[in-house]
């Protein structure tokens, strides 16, 4: 049998309610009456659930009868806190359009979200609460418009949490805190732990306080939101710091300190819409407790809420051991706190503020591989700009926390500046020319040369003609940097040894004439070691000046001691006494050997005619 005045629902009517107001349209004596119509049991599950044979044999739209069975389906999630006993109504709503709305019907729904009104539950005519058996939506049984109820402000807990539930978690009305996506079911659970747990210096109050059945008790069951929610997040934060005033002092994680009212609330908020209130505790929790954070699930949010790094933490993100961050704390080179832990230990905590100054400082210091890269040259060159302190580096840069590795890179940009600031561009041959990356000790020799040179160009006096975009690109005229090296001075003589390999003469001999002043040198470094050169206008010099008495015996077929002998008159000079006692590295003066040979010219004898051997 159809029913003469049929509509569809309102999006946001409740299942049974719309049921009630086409029983009421239609004049029957109620939604049980249209049940026994639709030949179905005279209950609302059965009446909700069989939409579409509700639907054919009323005459309504099947999507219509759809609709009201996926809002009674919604109903359905909230389980307990359906209020079933009584209706609760918004004056203001029913006067716009008298229809249930979908939320009323919610044991936290306590005012309109629409009006900021609270709900009635009660006629202001007879006193009696609202039945849901009653005739008309908009009317009590004694007569009483609801339109015309008293209308009285709801306060701002009871607006968010209504208009959390009536968005169904997409909105809170413009109330703090404001969230989005939340889901209903989380949200009761919160609810209700922060009003069964609002003292925390006595135990949670009975579980069945978390269902209330009429708007009053759920006014009361949730009054603590008032001073939680209060300037968010101040409230809340101002009701940790006294939960966890009263928590056990002797606590040294957050899980013992507030017990099973954080645990729960941890576990409810974390990964959610609602994480708000468990990050308002983590923050309270990081200035006032000093136990240890993060030892649970919410580990990332104590860390990003406190301004401090436990110490392995903070030593990894500086790039630095443990330990050496710890001698350092003891030291006094950084800031630090100490934390409890376990039942004696504690834990060193460096500040975040800390962590970035150290790691800046660092910064500034780099490895020798990337002072390499920047200056654009060897790890051999690189050691001589270091030995040669033309840059600002620290072998033991190891033992100062503030530096990240050898060099200073700054140096390195300020030595390049210096070096351009006074270049002179000149065009010369490539074959005339050599640059910073080549000032090794492979292709130069002598590295206290390199380092010399490296310091007359950082002096200035060296000046590069072609400035590239690194160090190592610098070009320098060839000739300006030879003069520092002592390669160029041995290739125009001879050292020692190779004097001694040309003319057969004893190295110490040479050696020790060069001491005595007989025999002049030039002194340059070799490959850092000190060493003595003959050049050739010196070893003429000396020629024109001594024999030695060796070369005058190996010229007559003897030996230098036998020599000696034969020219008792003739003074030797340069000679070095052996331990034996024996001389060694004898010269004659060639003025003497001149006088002696004009002597025997004189006396008839030519020295200079082969005779036999002298024995």
């Amino acid at each position: 049998m159809s029913l003469l005045v049929t509509y569809p629902p309102q999006q946001d009517e409740s299942g049974l309610g719309y049921y009630r107001r086409l029983a009421a349209d239609n004049v029957l004596s109620g939604w049980r009456e249209l049940a026994s119509m639709a030949d179905v049991p005279r209950n609302a599950g059965a009446l909700l659930e069989q939409a579409d044979l509700v639907a054919g044999v009323l005459g309504l739209e099947p999507e219509w009868a759809q609709q009201v069975r996926e809002q009674d389906m919604v109903r359905r999630g909230w389980g307990h806190l359906h209020r079933k006993q009584t209706d609760a109504v918004c004056p203001a709503c029913l006067a716009e359009a008298p229809y249930l709305r979908h939320y009323w019907g919610h044991a936290y729904v306590t005012a309109c979200a629409a009006h900021r009104i609270q709900l009635v539950e009660r006629c202001d005519g007879c006193g009696e609460r609202l039945s849901p058996e009653r005739d008309h939506i908009d009317q009590c049984e004694c007569g009483q418009d609801f339109r015309e109820l008293p209308r009285q402000p709801s306060t701002p807990s009871q607006h968010w949490l209504s208009a959390l539930i009536a968005g169904d978690g997409t909105s809170t009305g413009r109330a703090e805190p404001r969230l989005k996506g939340v889901d209903l079911g989380v949200l009761a659970q919160v609810v209700a732990t922060l009003c069964l747990s609002a003292d925390p210096t006595r135990p949670m109050s009975p579980r069945t306080l978390a269902y209330p059945q009429s708007v009053s008790a759920a006014v009361a069951f949730l009054a603590p939101l008032e001073l939680l929610l209060a300037d968010w997040p101040r409230g809340f934060q101002d009701h940790v710091a006294s939960r966890i005033a009263a928590g056990k002092p002797e606590a040294r994680t957050l899980n013992t300190l507030l017990g099973q009212w954080y645990i729960r609330l941890r576990k409810l908020c974390l990964g959610t819409a609602l994480e708000p209130f468990l990050q308002a505790i983590i923050n309270v929790a990081a200035v006032q407790f000093d136990g240890l954070l993060g030892l649970d699930s919410a580990k990332a949010m104590a860390e990003a809420a406190t301004d401090h790094l436990r110490a392995s933490e903070a030593a990894r993100a500086i790039g630095i051991s443990e330990d050496r961050l710890l001698k350092a704390t003891q030291a006094g080179e950084c800031a630090y706190r100490t934390r409890r832990m376990g039942t004696r230990g504690q834990i060193y905590e460096i500040p975040r503020n800390e962590v970035t100054r150290i790691q800046q400082r660092r910064a500034e210091w780099v490895s020798a591989d990337a002072a390499c890269t920047q200056a654009g040259v060897s790890p051999a060159v690189l050691e001589h700009m270091m030995a040669a302190a033309v840059i600002q580096a620290d072998v033991n840069w190891r033992q100062d926390l503030l530096k990240g590795g050898p060099v200073a890179s700054a140096s390195l940009s300020a030595l390049f500046d210096c070096i351009c600031a006074v270049a002179e561009p000149v065009s010369v041959g490539d074959e005339e020319t050599l640059t910073w990356a080549a000032l090794t000790s492979r292709r130069m020799g002598d590295k206290q040369a390199i380092q010399t040179v490296m310091q007359a160009i950082a002096d200035g006096r060296v000046k590069a003609i072609t400035c590239g975009r690194r160090l190592g690109d610098l070009v320098f005229r060839r000739d300006d940097v030879t003069a520092y090296f002592g390669t160029p001075l041995l290739e125009a003589g001879m050292s020692i040894q190779q004097l001694s390999k040309f003319t057969g003469w004893k190295w110490e001999s040479i050696a020790y004439w060069i001491d005595e002043g007989l025999l002049e040198s030039e002194s340059i470094l070799l490959r850092g070691r000190p060493c003595r050169v003959v050049l050739p206008h010196q070893l003429l010099t000396f020629r024109q000046t001594y024999v030695p008495l060796a070369d005058l015996a190996r010229g007559m077929g003897t030996k230098s001691s036998a020599l000696s002998k034969l020219l008792p008159g003739i003074e030797l000079v340069g000679a070095r006494q052996l331990p034996g006692g024996a001389m060694r590295g004898g010269l004659i003066l060639m003025a003497d050997l001149g006088r002696l040979a004009l002597i025997g010219a004189r006396a008839g004898q030519d020295l200079f005619v082969s005779a036999s051997p002298i024995q």
